[in-house]
């Protein structure tokens, strides 16, 4: 105990120092951020990469349907999205349609890599409930579920 009380503040600093050592290792250890975002998930993106060509057909596509007032798409990773706003003229068949025809806009190899999602909503607020409505096709799937 003598021993203990004597040298009590060259322990507690031996034990933050060692407290402050052990701190910077753990944080060197798990917190290895130099790799991509995405890891390797992306890898082969290149290739079939949805360029702004494709972006505008599908635009100018659903755009010249009576009923769509505004389109938006946007790609993140391996994520296509495809925002529409619509007016009240325009039914959840028709949407379905025209949805399932933007799809061929895209390649083969486009569909089968890429998970895209169609958002459809009013462009005003209406008093129709039909939608918000989302439709996502899978990389592994061959239709888009409603």
């Amino acid at each position: 105990m003598k021993v203990l009380k004597k040298y009590k503040w060259i322990i507690l600093i031996i034990f933050i120092i060692l407290l402050i050592i052990l701190v910077w290792l753990g944080k060197e250890l798990f917190s290895i951020q130099d790799g991509a975002l995405y890891g390797n998930r992306l890898e082969g993106i290149e290739a079939v990469a949805i360029d702004k060509s494709v972006k505008k057909d599908i635009s100018d596509f659903l755009l010249s349907v009576e009923g769509i007032k505004k389109v938006n798409t946007n790609v993140h990773g391996k994520m296509f999205n495809i925002l529409i706003w619509v007016d009240e003229t325009i039914t959840i068949a028709k949407v379905k349609e025209i949805s399932n025809t933007a799809l061929t806009k895209c390649s083969t190899e486009q569909q089968n890599f890429y998970d895209i999602a169609f958002f459809i909503d009013y462009m005003e607020d209406s008093k129709k409930t039909d939608f918000p409505l989302i439709g996502y096709k899978n990389k592994n799937s061959k239709v888009i579920v409603w």
